[in-house]
């Protein structure tokens, strides 16, 4: 079982707000500013001080003897010393773009369309946070040479902001951030002077966005395919894993100057949507923010302002048309029909699709907006909790001692490897939000006893449901921040974890369902889970947050944990899962 320990930050009360933002009463307190920072590994950039390939793509320099337009092993190329400076691993290994998510060696060989470090600061009182938006597959806290420890040291510390979150889109068409995508299973995907260029762009969009605050205003809204059609047969389960459940509900934050109301006055519109963001498939070379893209593009054409596109709990929901394709699933997106190809289960991944799917979802965009309510409180409230769950993925273990998954410090002699992330629980006016180190399969967001497979009895393990935590969120309107602030893989319930094995060919070998001959996928999800134990740390420590108090659930047996005291919050005790 998991150790989780708990450390509690309150930020600024709440106070009650404004009720309508256009009335000249209303004298809004909170304070909000935006920055966009582009990340793309491409072309010419001020601030990029490493290598450009012929194709323009970023890299060591290479002889492209076959004239493929990428690195092939065995082509000579130039072994740049900034990069063994950086990571020593990276001595003798040809550093450059290999694209995240599918299969490995998938080197960039263009660009589509730009990847963005979106930054929104939000002020209220003495109370400061920002959170990031990146359009990569997932990023860390506490990475050997980059993350969130290093940029922290980069943004300005005049600017007295008290948290820094990053969450990543989990975008499959953009750099290896991870690790695993290399040219083969033992060779490091990340490249590291693009790493670092990343800390600085993001650093950058935060210290801009936090000079450029002004009192701002929100509105709020929401909606699900059964009031917004455009969203209709858009999300799927991987290979058709059971439960059929998803997180259909599409959320907005929308951010005004001052007290007016007009369209031209957006200063943001903050989109928080739960699928994976793949629509371009495992064939794709060029680099893209795949439909989050023409999401962001619609939304600012429409309202102005800047649009952060930020994935929630998307654990094993694909967007349509990827592993899970049947005759009759809907294949036409704004106004256009793109079928599956004669004689297979796939459409043609063509960007015109994905912009096609990407201006649908901006669609249900609109619809929450124009059924969105004025936030009638305007404070902001920050509590976090520290989370640690053991690191049993053999694989994950594997890996880590090579180097290819060094994003995490390595542990102490004698220590258990672990992982270790942050929690967050914040509740800034009429809404609420909570952040997930991972990919969480929706239905430990809206509580696993009521949203479980029923479909195989064999294949439950037994071990107790996790905590409901959405409905222990008391706001009305209520936000998930996927892979934030780490990516430690899908956080799958208890009861339907199934460990894979080792495999001297494969690395790990998913487990088969009971279910099997019944048509039920392989376990592949747990493959790519950094701990067993994940789904429960995160539910008990979520739900701790929200309530101020451990859950009384079985997933959640109670022990003491200490608290520490901050300048805005007594010393306090909460009873908390044991080990």
């Amino acid at each position: 079982m998991t150790r989780v320990a708990i450390l509690l930050f309150v930020g600024a009360a709440l106070l009650a707000g404004l009720a309508e933002p256009d009335t000249k009463a209303a004298r809004p307190t909170l304070k909000v500013g935006v920055a966009s920072v582009a990340i793309t590994p491409f072309g010419t950039n001020p601030d990029w001080d490493g290598g450009i390939t012929e194709s323009k793509v970023w890299g060591e320099s290479f002889t492209d003897s076959n004239h493929n337009g990428r690195w092939d092993a065995g082509e000579r190329f130039e072994d740049d010393p900034e990069n063994t400076a950086i990571d020593q691993s990276s001595k003798g290994k040809y550093d450059g773009i290999y694209l995240a998510g599918f299969g490995r060696n998938r080197p960039a060989t263009g660009k589509h369309d730009d990847l963005w470090a979106r930054a929104i600061v939000l002020k209220y009182e003495k109370t400061s946070i920002a959170i990031v938006s990146i359009d990569v597959i997932g990023y860390y806290s506490k990475a050997n040479y980059y993350g969130l420890a290093e940029i922290q040291k980069l943004v300005d510390p005049k600017l007295s902001i008290n948290e820094i979150l990053i969450t990543s889109t989990h975008n499959h068409e953009a750099p290896d951030t991870i690790g695993p995508w290399g040219v083969n299973p033992l060779s490091d995907g990340k490249y590291p002077k693009y790493l670092r260029f990343v800390d600085r762009q993001i650093a950058k969009a935060i210290n801009t966005a936090a000079a450029s605050t002004q009192p701002a205003v929100m509105k709020l809204g929401r909606t699900d395919p059964q009031t917004s059609p455009a969203l209709a047969g858009m999300q799927t389960r991987t290979h058709g894993r059971p439960p059929n459940f998803y997180d259909e509900e599409l959320r907005v934050i929308q951010f005004f100057k001052g007290a007016g109301a007009a369209l031209d006055s957006v200063i943001a519109t903050v989109i928080n949507w739960n699928t994976h963001p793949e629509s371009m498939e495992s064939g794709n070379t060029t680099i893209t923010s795949d439909f989050p893209h023409a999401v962001r593009e619609a939304v600012e054409k429409k309202y102005g302002g800047t649009a952060i596109y930020i994935s929630g709990d998307l654990g094993a929901v694909e967007i349509i048309g990827d592993s899970n394709n049947k005759p009759g699933d809907r294949s036409r997106f704004d106004g256009n029909d793109y079928p599956l190809k004669p004689g297979s289960n796939r459409p043609a991944y063509t960007f015109e699709r994905t912009e096609a799917i990407g201006r649908d979802v901006a669609k249900a965009v609109f619809d929450a907006v124009d059924r969105g309510e004025w936030s009638r409180e305007s404070g902001l409230q920050v509590r976090k909790a520290v989370l640690r769950a053991p690191m049993d993925n053999a694989g994950y273990l594997f890996l880590a001692s090579k180097g290819v998954l060094d994003t995490m410090p390595p542990p102490g002699e004698g220590d258990k490897p672990e992982v270790e992330s942050m929690v967050y629980a914040i509740t800034l006016g009429d809404a609420q939000i909570v952040t997930v180190p991972g990919e969480l399969f929706p239905e430990v967001f809206y509580g696993v006893e009521k949203h479980k497979r029923d479909d195989c009895a064999d294949a439950d393990t037994k071990l107790p449901a996790e905590p409901n935590v959405r409905d222990r969120m008391t706001k009305k309107y209520k936000f998930v921040l996927g892979l934030c602030p780490d990516e430690f893989g899908y956080i799958v319930p208890g009861y339907d974890f199934l460990a894979p094995s080792p495999d001297p060919a494969r690395g790990l070998r998913e487990a088969p369902d009971p279910c099997k001959s019944k048509g039920v996928p392989d376990h592949y999800h747990e493959t790519n889970s950094a701990s067993s134990a994940l789904a429960r740390a995160w539910a008990c420590v979520a739900s701790a947050l929200l309530e101020g108090k451990a859950p009384v659930a079985e997933a959640c047996r109670e022990r003491r944990a200490p608290v520490s005291k901050t300048p805005n919050s007594p010393a306090q005790k909460l009873k908390m899962p044991a080990p």
